[in-house]
């Protein structure tokens, strides 16, 4: 078993999240990378009965619970679900899901990358082991991560275990395979889609924004100005931890400063990108400039950004929920959506995070579904062109 002093193990422990954390967070939406592991405890297989293992992006990802729990450790959640508490002997851990956060022995609060998936709390593998002293082993048939907790009985060679268990984990591949191509399925024969987009934030609203999207199983893309980021860490966190996208909005949004210069513009996304990328592990390409980029973003604009290998991304259904009552809002969307239907374009659809978007949201969300829209997040991997100008190269 690994051993570790009381100063060295918090520090392993920390590199070894820090790691994990860049590795998962930059990713979290390509499910194609996503690969079905298997987990034992000495020489037995841990059944997971809600939410499977995974391996993303080299990270294995554990439901915090059902692993907790087969070693001998204590689980208890907070009411409101905000924390986790995990104790096994002298060992404790205390995990802040809704703020994607980990307190130490020391009480300091570090960065931890937290997956939810059917209501469970998933976790790196390593992080949990490391944490509760247990050694780690791979074997790559299966593949199998193999937790050894010394203080019980270990008979079997990892060979063995895989071999005695390889009629079962071959039928949870296959289901795990058919679960994958449904899915895949159900997306491509969703042809129609939709982009919810949010600009000005974070603020005060975003959270209610996050918890509306949350119940509908919606997704949505956060164009953000930066100061507001570091005034609202827990939200940006929760953005990429419930799968949405991330995007820089300037740090100003005073056109006056913003558009002085095509390097000013381009310093202030790249600031605001930064700080992003400092909070969540992300480095997001995609912006969207103050105002929409018409009249502002002219060619030597457009040039720089381009050469600076960002995307611009504008909409074409404004709900005007800056300006309008909440039924004036809700009417204008359903008029325009049904604009961009005629069109057989995509809707990407404009909001803010004001009260005003909180208010009619459910029932905008609602329309889109019942038309038969998926509602998902800018995808870096397929960008496509959205900009005033139609300028291909942004």
């Amino acid at each position: 078993m690994f051993s570790f002093s009381n100063t060295v193990r918090p520090i392993l422990i920390m590199v070894l999240l820090l790691l994990s954390f860049l590795l998962v967070s930059t990713n979290t939406r390509a499910a194609t990378t996503e690969s079905l592991i298997f987990v034992a405890v000495n020489d037995e297989l841990v059944e997971f009965p809600e939410a499977k293992p995974f391996n993303f992006e080299g990270v294995t990802y554990v439901p915090l619970r059902s692993l907790a729990t087969t070693v001998n450790a204590e689980v208890l959640y907070d009411p409101n679900g905000n924390s986790v508490t995990v104790t096994k002997g002298s060992q404790t851990m205390k995990i802040l899901i809704k703020e994607n956060m980990y307190v130490t022995e020391s009480l300091e609060k570090l960065p931890i990358a937290i997956k939810t998936v059917n209501d469970r709390t998933l976790l790196p593998l390593r992080f949990i082991a490391e944490y509760l002293q247990l050694e780690v082993t791979f074997h790559a048939e299966g593949p199998i991560a193999r937790l050894l907790d010394h203080n019980g009985v270990i008979q079997l060679t990892t060979e063995q275990l895989y071999l005695n268990n390889k009629e079962k984990m071959d039928a949870e591949k296959e289901k795990w395979k058919k679960a994958i191509e449904e899915k895949k399925m159900k997306e491509v024969n969703s042809s129609k889609i939709a982009y919810l987009t949010f600009d000005d934030g974070p603020n005060a609203n975003t959270a209610q924004i996050l918890d509306i999207l949350q119940k509908y199983e919606a997704k949505a893309t956060f164009f953000m100005i930066e100061p507001k980021i570091w005034k609202f860490e827990e939200e940006v966190r929760r953005m990429v931890t419930e799968n949405h996208t991330i995007a820089s909005h300037s740090v100003t949004h005073d056109k006056n400063k913003v558009y002085s210069s095509p390097e000013s513009l381009l310093n202030e996304m790249n600031v605001t990108r930064e700080t992003l990328f400092a909070l969540t592990g992300i480095d997001s390409h995609l912006i969207r400039v103050p105002y929409g980029s018409k009249p502002y973003l002219t060619k030597d604009y457009r040039d720089l950004l381009a050469k600076s290998n960002l995307q611009v991304w504008d909409w074409n259904v404004d709900s005007r929920d800056w300006k309008g009552s909440t039924k004036e809002m809700i009417t204008t969307v359903k008029s325009q959506v049904a604009s961009q239907k005629k069109k057989n374009a995509t809707p990407i659809i404009l909001f803010h995070n004001l009260p005003n978007t909180v208010e009619a949201l459910p029932e905008i969300i609602e329309f889109l579904q019942a038309e038969g829209y998926v509602l998902k997040a800018y995808d870096p991997d397929h960008h496509f062109m959205v900009n005033f100008w139609n300028d291909t190269r942004i």
